[in-house]
C-alpha cells in the first residue's frame, strides 16, 4: 500500500504532521462545539422543567386556597413572579433556537403560544387574587355579623308582639328572620358548589328579605310605634351594609368563577406546551448525544488512519536509512554497491553528492600522485643535467669568473628544481591527508548511522 505522498522524507513527515494537526484540531473543535451545545440544551431543559413545576404549583395553590377558603396571596404572587421572570429570561434568550438538531419552527411557534397563554393565565391569576381578597373580606364581615342580622330580625318580631300587631305582620316578621338564615346558608352552598339552582334560591331569599325590610321601613303605621320603628330602622340601616357585602360577594364570586375557568383552561395549555417544548429540546439533546457518540467512532477511525500512515512512513524512512548505511558500508569495502535508494529523497541526493565528492577526491589524488612523480622526475633530470654541465665545464677553457657564474646558475636551477619538487610533494601529501580525513569522516558518519539505527528504541 502506498500513500499519496511525495518521495522526499521531509515532505512525507510534513504531510503526516499536517494531517495529524488537522485531525486533532477537528476532533477537539467538534468536541468543544458539541459539549457547548449540550450544556446549553441542558440549561434550557432545566429552565423548562422548573417552569413546568412552577405552573403546576401555581394552579394547585389557586385551587387549594379556593377549596380551603383561605387566601395566601404571598405564596401565589411569589410563584407568579418567579415563573414570569424565568419565562422572560428563557423567551428572550439569544441562542434559544441556535441548535442544528432542533425543530426551530415548531419551537418558535410553541414559545409564541406560550407567551400569549401565560399572559392570559397571569391576568386570570391576578383577577383571582383581587376577587379572593375582597371575597374573603366580605365573607368575613358576613360571617361575623350573621348573628347580628338574625338578632335584629328577631328584635322586629318581638317589637311587633309588644305593639300587638296583626298575626299576619308577625308571621311576615318571622319569615324575615328565617330568610336571614336561609341567605347565609344558600350563599355558602353556592360559593362551594357554584350550582346555578343554589344561586337562584339564594337570590330569591335575598330579594324576599330585601323587599320585606323595605316594606317595613316604608310602612307609615310603624312610625307610630317608636320601639317597633326603632327596631325596623336599626335592621334596615344594618341591612344596607350587609346587602352591599352580599352583592360584592356575588360579583366577586362571578369573577372568581370566570378566573377559575380561565386558570383551568390556560393553565392546562401552558403545562401542555411546556411539556411539548421539553420534548422538542430533549429530542435535540438526544440527537446531539447520538452525533457525539458517532463522531467519537469517526474520530477513532481518522486517528487510526493517521497512526497507520505514520507507522508506514517510519518504516519507509527506516528502510531508506538502512539502504543508505549499507551503501556506504559497501563503499568503505571498495565494492560497487547495487543497493537501491528511492530517487528524489534527501538520502538519494546526499548519496549522489558524496559520490561526486569522492570522485573529485579520487581525481585530485591521481593528480597529486602524478605531480609527485613529475617532481621526482624533474629533480632527477636537473641533477643529471647539472652533472653533465659540471663535467663539460672541466673540459672547456672558461675563465674562473665564467665558471663561477655558470656554477651559480646551475646551483640556482638545482635549488628551484628541488623547491618545486618539494612543493609538489608537500601538496600531494596534503591532498592525501585530506582524502584520509574525508574517508574517516564518511566512515564515522556511516558507523554513527548504523549505531543509531541499532540502538533506537522500538516504538
Amino acid at each position: 500500500m502506498k500513500l499519496a505522498f511525495k518521495k522526499p522524507i521531509s515532505s512525507r513527515l510534513f504531510a503526516i504532521a499536517t494531517v495529524t494537526f488537522v485531525m486533532v484540531f477537528l476532533v477537539i473543535a467538534i468536541n468543544i462545539y458539541l459539549n457547548k451545545k449540550n450544556l446549553a440544551l441542558t440549561h434550557i431543559l432545566n429552565q423548562i422543567n422548573a417552569q413546568i413545576r412552577l405552573s403546576q404549583v401555581m394552579i394547585k395553590e389557586v385551587f387549594l386556597s379556593s377549596y380551603a377558603y383561605k387566601h395566601s396571596p404571598n405564596r401565589i404572587q411569589s410563584d407568579v413572579q418567579s415563573f414570569d421572570q424565568k419565562f422572560n429570561v428563557l423567551y428572550y434568550q439569544n441562542n434559544l433556537y441556535d441548535f442544528f438538531w432542533l425543530d426551530k419552527k415548531e419551537a418558535q411557534t410553541t414559545f409564541d403560544k406560550l407567551y400569549f397563554q401565560w399572559s392570559v393565565l397571569a391576568s386570570g391569576i391576578n383577577a383571582y387574587q383581587i376577587a379572593t381578597h375582597y371575597l374573603h373580606k366580605n365573607r368575613s364581615f358576613l360571617s361575623a355579623n350573621n348573628k347580628k342580622l338574625l338578632d335584629l330580625s328577631d328584635g322586629i318580631v318581638k317589637a311587633m308582639l309588644k305593639a300587638q300587631r296583626s298575626q299576619q305582620e308577625i308571621d311576615t316578621a318571622g319569615r324575615q328572620r328565617m330568610l336571614s338564615q336561609r341567605i347565609s346558608y344558600k350563599m355558602l352552598v353556592y360559593a362551594a358548589s357554584q350550582d346555578r339552582n343554589a344561586y337562584e334560591e339564594f337570590l330569591e331569599a335575598f330579594e324576599a328579605y330585601n323587599a320585606t325590610i323595605v316594606a317595613f321601613y316604608t310602612h307609615a303605621d310603624y312610625k307610630k310605634y317608636p320601639a317597633l320603628y326603632g327596631a325596623i330602622k336599626s335592621n334596615y340601616n344594618f341591612w344596607q351594609e350587609y346587602a352591599t357585602n352580599i352583592r360584592q360577594v356575588i360579583a366577586n364570586q362571578e369573577v372568581l368563577f370566570d378566573s377559575f375557568v380561565k386558570i383551568n383552561e390556560y393553565g392546562t395549555l401552558v403545562s401542555k406546551n411546556l411539556e411539548i417544548l421539553y420534548g422538542l429540546y430533549t429530542e435535540a439533546s438526544k440527537k446531539i448525544e447520538r452525533t457525539f457518540n458517532i463522531f467519537q467512532y469517526i474520530a477513532v477511525v481518522m486517528i487510526s488512519f493517521v497512526i497507520f500512515g505514520l507507522f508506514f512512513t517510519i518504516a519507509w524512512v527506516k528502510s531508506q536509512i538502512k539502504n543508505f548505511v549499507n551503501y556506504f558500508k559497501d563503499m568503505r569495502k571498495n565494492n560497487i554497491s547495487d543497493i537501491q535508494i528511492d530517487a528524489n529523497t534527501e538520502l538519494a541526493r546526499a548519496r549522489d553528492e558524496i559520490d561526486e565528492f569522492i570522485e573529485r577526491i579520487q581525481k585530485t589524488k591521481g593528480s597529486a600522485l602524478l605531480a609527485k612523480q613529475l617532481g621526482e622526475q624533474i629533480h632527477n633530470e636537473i641533477l643529471e643535467i647539472s652533472a653533465d654541465i659540471k663535467t663539460h665545464l672541466q673540459k672547456k677553457n672558461f675563465t674562473p669568473s665564467e665558471q663561477e657564474e655558470i656554477q651559480k646558475q646551475i646551483d640556482m636551477s638545482e635549488y628551484i628544481a628541488i623547491q618545486s619538487s618539494d612543493e609538489l610533494i608537500s601538496i600531494t601529501r596534503r591532498l592525501e591527508k585530506l582524502k584520509d580525513s574525508i574517508d574517516k569522516s564518511v566512515d564515522i558518519y556511516t558507523n554513527c548511522l548504523a549505531c543509531s539505527k541499532i540502538t533506537r528504541p522500538k516504538s
